[in-house]
């Protein structure tokens, strides 16, 4: 009838990625934040571990955007996001909006 290979079904073969969270939502780039993070070499898990463990940036953001900052060296990272709800996935996420890379003043 079928043979052992047959049994298989493509499902198992899709491969099931860990998407990054933040407080507990995930965390899915723009367009133009992935092109951002591509540019300077960096995952989205760098963005997530920016958002998690980084520190408040002195600017201010309106309600649901945040932006955190971490230094390397001469250079401070920053990523920004905006909670949105995902109607596909029916539930609130993290969107990534902004990740850059400058060069701190003294």
């Amino acid at each position: 009838m079928y043979e052992t290979e047959d049994l298989y079904t493509y499902v198992d073969y899709i491969c099931h990625i860990d998407t990054p969270r933040y407080k507990g939502l995930k965390i899915v780039p723009s367009i133009s934040a992935m092109r951002d993070l591509m540019k300077h070499g960096k995952t989205l898990a760098d963005a997530a571990e920016i958002l998690e463990n980084g520190h408040d940036a002195p600017r201010k953001r309106k309600k649901g955007v945040i932006e955190r900052w971490a230094d390397s060296g001469k250079k401070t990272f920053n990523a920004v996001a905006a909670m949105d709800y995902n109607e596909q996935a029916k539930e609130e996420v993290w969107v990534l909006v902004h990740f850059g890379k400058f060069t701190r003043k003294k």
